[in-house]
């Protein structure tokens, strides 16, 4: 605020020499309530109300109002009277002129402030340009809006087309394409039952005959198996000598026959010590990778033959079913199990779909089957505790096969062996699990000299 004394001030115009040494200047300073400037007067109760929080507010006389006091008298300027106000004068021109020199901070108007604290003031101010805001917003709802591609340019990368698909990480599709989805699934489940059902009417009418029967069928389906091998490692860049493995694997049907299971490891020795020969003597590039397939297949697929040697049993027909069906079991509970509830995988890395929950439910139907099975007559030889131990058998074996087939399956970078059965996959794929099973049920029954 200003401090312009007025020309007209005979207060300001004393002597230097009659001034008080110890006169600091403020002695003449005004004090005042600020209640005076307020604009319009504010009940006690609410102001009480509404001021306890804040702090005193800071006086700020009006300009000229340092020329009067109240009832303070100086000893050299006398009292002044004090000025009543005039009855014909307006209220405007009583009103003080603006300080034509105001000081920061000076052009706060304490009246607004006050005026905000009404409760219907601040309302009506807030809301007054959001009037209608909550109709346009119900009538931007009801509209249908069609998302569209931006384009968008980012740093380091040209310029393209970003979908809302690109930003949600979701693929929309349309009611049609769900339908075909799961129409495809069921017809895909269709094939699967068929297909097995086919599979599944050979396989117990050859052991239903028996002798060479089953063993045709044995022979049969570990040709298919090799011949989807080695077409699959063909398409990897390998060359299999694929008629000494196929030669091999047929020995080791007619020897496990003929001689028994000495007879199929002899099989396979001699199908390993003739690849190596023609390598060797014939001197062909990439003759170790070659080497390796053609043995690994011809080894691989031939310990489904001892599947022949278990028919040897006094009860051929109840055991192999025995092992056929527990075997079946720990795939089925596991791949139904697995497929619902299903959430953490085994082996990440070898085989994302197998999961522990598919497992845990594979190896309660291998349990529950052989017991089962165990209370039959036709399967009193093994007994409870033996249908028990293995079924245990088969939970560690059988994922062991599957596992195997998923490494070779990943290394050559395919999803299926073959399509030999529709929904199936190949035979391959529907025998690894066996692969690793059937030699270990062997062995098994021959320590309970069953065989």
């Amino acid at each position: 605020m200003s401090h312009r004394r007025p020309p007209d001030d005979p207060s300001f115009d004393r002597p230097r020499e009659d001034t008080d040494p110890d006169d600091d200047g403020f002695d003449d300073l005004p004090t005042r309530s600020t209640d005076h400037d307020l604009g319009a007067p504010i009940p006690d109760d609410e102001d009480e109300e509404r001021g306890s929080h804040l702090p005193p507010a800071p006086v700020r006389p009006e300009s000229g109002q340092h020329l009067a006091t109240d009832d303070e008298t100086s000893p050299d300027r006398g009292a002044r009277p004090e000025a009543k106000p005039d009855p014909d004068e307006s209220k405007a021109d009583r009103e003080p002129e603006p300080d034509p020199d105001p000081v920061p901070g000076d052009d706060v108007d304490l009246s607004d402030f006050e005026r905000m604290q009404s409760v219907d003031h601040y309302v009506a101010a807030t809301t007054q340009e959001y009037r209608g805001l909550a109709e346009e917003i119900d009538k931007a709802n009801e509209e249908e809006h069609e998302h569209q591609a931006v384009a968008a340019t980012m740093a380091g990368l040209e310029s393209g087309i970003i979908g809302f698909d690109d930003v949600t990480g979701e693929i929309s599709r349309s009611g049609e394409e769900v339908e075909r989805e799961a129409q495809e699934k069921a017809s895909d489940l269709t094939l699967r039952v068929g297909s097995a059902v086919i599979l599944v009417g050979l396989f117990l009418g050859s052991l239903a005959v028996g002798g060479w029967a089953f063993a045709a069928f044995l022979i049969s389906v570990m040709v298919l198996a090799l011949g989807e091998f080695y077409a699959t490692v063909r398409r990897g860049g390998y060359r299999p000598l694929a008629l000494f493995g196929l030669l091999g694997v047929i020995g080791a049907g007619v020897g496990g026959e003929v001689a028994g299971p000495f007879a199929i490891a002899a099989a396979v020795v001699l199908t390993v010590i003739a690849t190596v020969l023609f390598y060797t003597l014939t001197g062909r590039r990439l003759a170790t990778e070659n080497m390796t397939v053609t043995v690994l297949g011809a080894a691989w697929v031939s310990l489904f033959a001892f599947g022949i040697s278990i028919a040897d049993a006094p009860n051929p027909f109840a055991t192999v079913f025995f092992v056929a069906v527990v075997t079946a079991g720990f795939d089925i509970g596991g791949y139904f199990v697995g497929r619902s509830v299903g959430s953490r995988p085994m082996s990440p890395r070898i085989s994302p779909s197998k999961t522990l929950e598919g497992y845990l439910g594979g190896v309660v139907a291998a349990l529950v089957l052989a017991a089962i099975l165990s209370t039959f007559p036709f399967n009193e030889e093994i007994g409870f505790v033996g249908a028990i131990l293995f079924a245990l058998v088969v939970a560690v074996l059988a994922p062991l096969g599957d596992l195997a087939e998923s490494v070779i399956k990943r290394s050559l970078g395919v999803k299926d062996m073959g399509s030999v059965l529709p929904g199936h996959g190949g035979m391959l794929d529907r025998i690894d699990s066996f692969l690793f099973v059937v030699p270990g049920a062997y062995v098994f029954f021959h320590l309970i000299e069953l065989v």
